[in-house]
Formats: structure tokens, C-alpha cells, sequence
């Protein structure tokens, strides 16, 4: 509900000129399971996990009923520290996966 809200906001900001609102919405991979209790100033709490492996699927939901592009970026490496930030080569493989996506949905 919160990316619906989210979206539907940006979609009604008078920014987007002739076209319709080009959306993306970029799913981040499932934390790791040791975030779930970890004491890194907040932890994430119970359930976390679970949570973020469902991410992907209401993501897709709302980009299909908001009329937003979807990307899920679930393979893109997570830093072993601290569980949830990509590491330098997980931000190269969500650059790649843009790079390769958003060609084909700006305005031609």
C-alpha cells in the first residue's frame, strides 16, 4: 500500500508534460537472514525476512495496477556486513539491469 501511495503521488505531480508518468519501480533483493536480529542501531525485527522475500511479489502487483514498470533486482549482491546495502558489484549488476532497461522505456 505504501509503493501504491508513493507512486499515485508522483503520478499526479503536473511534471510529466505530454507524456503519461514513466515509472520505475526497482525492487531490492531479500535482506539476509542474519539482519533479522541484528542490533545495527535498529534492529529489523521478526518477520523481516520473511517480509522482504514477499517483496518482489506485491512490487509487481502495484507496478501492474499503477501502470509503473517493475524491475527486481534480487540477484544483485548484498553486502556481507551488514545485510541489506549492495556491495560495489551488486550496484555494477543494478546498473547493468537499468542500463539495459530504461532505453526502451524512456519517450521515443
Amino acid at each position: 500500500i505504501g509503493m501504491e501511495r508513493l507512486v499515485r503521488k508522483a503520478q499526479s505531480v503536473d511534471c510529466w508534460g505530454d507524456h503519461a508518468p514513466n515509472i520505475l519501480i526497482v525492487c531490492p533483493p531479500p535482506i539476509r537472514p542474519e539482519m533479522e536480529l541484528a542490533e545495527c542501531g535498529e534492529p529489523m525485527g521478526k518477520g523481516c525476512l520473511e517480509k522482504t522475500r514477499e517483496l518482489h511479489k506485491y512490487y509487481k502487483k502495484t507496478a501492474r495496477l499503477v501502470g509503473a514498470h517493475y524491475l527486481d533486482a534480487k540477484d544483485c549482491e548484498f553486502n556481507a556486513v551488514d545485510g541489506m546495502h549492495l556491495t560495489r558489484k551488486g550496484h555494477a549488476q543494478l546498473a547493468a539491469l537499468l542500463a539495459e532497461l530504461v532505453p526502451g522505456l524512456l519517450p521515443g
